[in-house]
């Protein structure tokens, strides 16, 4: 079992050419292509619904962030 793991873990990586190093260094390949967007979406529900919290905001539920 544990050969299975080295082996689906040593498989997952991967050498890029320096070539296609900058496409994959664009906007669009990242996780969150527009992060500015989306936290000014964010506020806007948040200032519309009267609530915070749900999506990635980090806090306890005490008031002590």
């Amino acid at each position: 079992m544990k050969y299975l793991i080295l082996l689906l873990t040593l498989s997952a990586c991967a050498n890029v050419p320096q070539i296609d190093r900058g496409h994959l260094a664009k906007r669009m390949m990242s996780l969150d292509p527009r992060p500015q967007e989306n936290s000014f979406k964010n506020e806007i529900r948040a200032f519309r619904e009267g609530a915070v919290g749900g999506s990635s905001s980090v806090g306890g539920g005490c008031g002590c962030n």
